[in-house]
């Protein structure tokens, strides 16, 4: 099965960038990476994601931008 995860720039300070992400309409989690590190933190659980999966692949998206020196308002995961 493959899962597309929808990810938004949905708030910034100085120290880090908040996303939301969401497999589908209506179902929305939050993360936050911090700008210095590259750390994330799990603000929001998506509901349904008891494995985390969908947060994990909402991490490997922005932390590949990050990487790179980007914070996009935009991206998305495909996973499977």
């Amino acid at each position: 099965m493959t899962i597309y995860v929808h990810i938004w720039k949905s708030g910034q300070d100085a120290e880090g960038v908040e996303y939301s992400f969401s497999p589908e309409d209506g179902v929305v989690g939050v993360l936050r990476i911090v700008r210095a590190t590259g750390q994330m933190h799990l603000t929001t659980p998506c509901p349904g994601d008891d494995t985390n999966t969908i947060f994990q692949c909402a991490c490997k998206a922005v932390w590949n931008h990050w990487a790179v020196g980007k914070y996009p308002d935009t991206t998305r995961y495909i996973y499977g």
